[in-house]
């Protein structure tokens, strides 16, 4: 192998290296917001369960650890206590959950809980 042709196999691993590497932050954050929303999910259903056994909705997640939701969850949750619907999302110093944020939900019977998006 001659050294031109060194070079440009350098060149070309270069130019690849400059496309994907800025592309991989996105993904991380679409990975993490899709994991956060699991969450959110996982949340949701716990407070139906509690529901379904207290016949009253849950004030906030520290309710649902251990018993309506397996571990603790990455973020405290507060829930509507007329609807159930999940109104705030507070991340814990959770590692990988920057740049992503909690979006307020919506008071009423047709209302819609929160959920994670990117922050910028």
């Amino acid at each position: 192998m001659t050294l031109i042709e060194l070079l440009i196999v350098i060149a070309i691993l270069g130019i690849i290296a400059a496309v994907i590497i800025p592309n991989i932050a996105g993904f991380i954050t679409s990975g993490n917001i899709a994991a956060a929303n699991t969450e959110v999910e996982n949340v949701k259903t716990g407070a139906l369960g509690y529901f379904a056994k207290y016949n009253q909705w849950p004030v906030d997640s520290n309710n649902l650890t251990g018993v309506f939701v397996s571990g603790v969850p990455k973020a405290y949750y507060t829930f509507d206590t007329s609807y159930g619907w999940v109104m705030t999302g507070t991340a814990l110093n959770v590692t990988g959950w920057q740049g992503i944020m909690f979006t307020g939900a919506v008071n009423g019977t047709n209302g819609m809980s929160g959920h994670w998006i990117a922050s910028s």
